[in-house]
């Protein structure tokens, strides 16, 4: 009997410790996750961090978090002004190959397909040429008509063909680019086409192909410094 009572009183001891310890770990749960432990808790980081909760909760805080907040808005507004069309202008959507022609208010005048870059890579020696249409904010440079096309040495390349010289007549192509072509700067140029079948697929070397009914409205309601929009 005397045995038995020695073996229950370790176990009795563990219990003893044991169930306060969980008591005062299940406290010190409670108070961390109480809303004003936490935010006592916010407060002094803050401070420790070099910048008080208080200052943005406070009027004064508010007052220059809205005065930030508005001239903010005044930048973004004079931005955005400045980039408004005050002219007519087209939208190019080179994942659809679609094309948008709107007046300055934004409304749109024309819609139609067209044909931008393939997006094909070409080795021409030492240089690498992919032909991809550039995406961003264009202006019209100038305006032509009946614009003959001067081949660059790739044309030649890519037809397997020797390249001639600068002044050889072979560089010279009158069809090409159809009736109209507006330049947008850097060769890249919204011109026409002889492969009207291919409209509305990515084959181009990198400018905008447009059918000639759509190119002719295009180019007359255009002018020098029009905008044009490529994403």
């Amino acid at each position: 009997m005397e045995i038995e009572e020695k073996n229950e009183r370790p176990f009795l001891n563990v219990i003893k410790w044991t169930i306060p310890v969980l008591l005062f770990c299940l406290l010190v749960l409670m108070i961390l996750f109480t809303p004003s432990f936490q935010n006592i808790a916010f407060k002094v980081k803050s401070l420790f961090s070099g910048s008080l909760a208080s200052e943005t909760t406070s009027l004064v805080g508010i007052e220059k978090l809205e005065l930030r907040s508005q001239r903010n808005i005044n930048s973004i507004e004079m931005k955005l002004e400045k980039l408004k069309p005050v002219k007519p202008y087209i939208v190019v959507n080179t994942t659809e190959n679609r094309f948008s022609l709107r007046n300055a208010n934004g409304d749109t005048i024309r819609t139609g397909a067209c044909s931008t870059g393939k997006n094909e890579l070409l080795i021409a020696g030492n240089k690498k040429i992919v032909f991809k249409t550039p995406k961003g904010m264009f202006a019209v440079q100038n305006k032509q008509e009946d614009r003959p096309w001067i081949k660059p040495d790739w044309a030649f390349i890519e037809d397997g063909l020797p390249i001639p010289s600068a002044r050889s007549a072979s560089r010279i192509d009158y069809s090409m680019l159809g009736d109209y072509a507006l330049s947008i700067g850097d060769g890249y140029m919204l011109h026409g086409t002889l492969y009207q079948r291919f409209l509305g697929l990515p084959v181009t070397h990198g400018c905008v192909r447009l059918g000639d009914k759509d190119l002719e409205v295009i180019y007359h309601t255009l002018s020098k410094g029009s905008k044009v929009f490529i994403y």
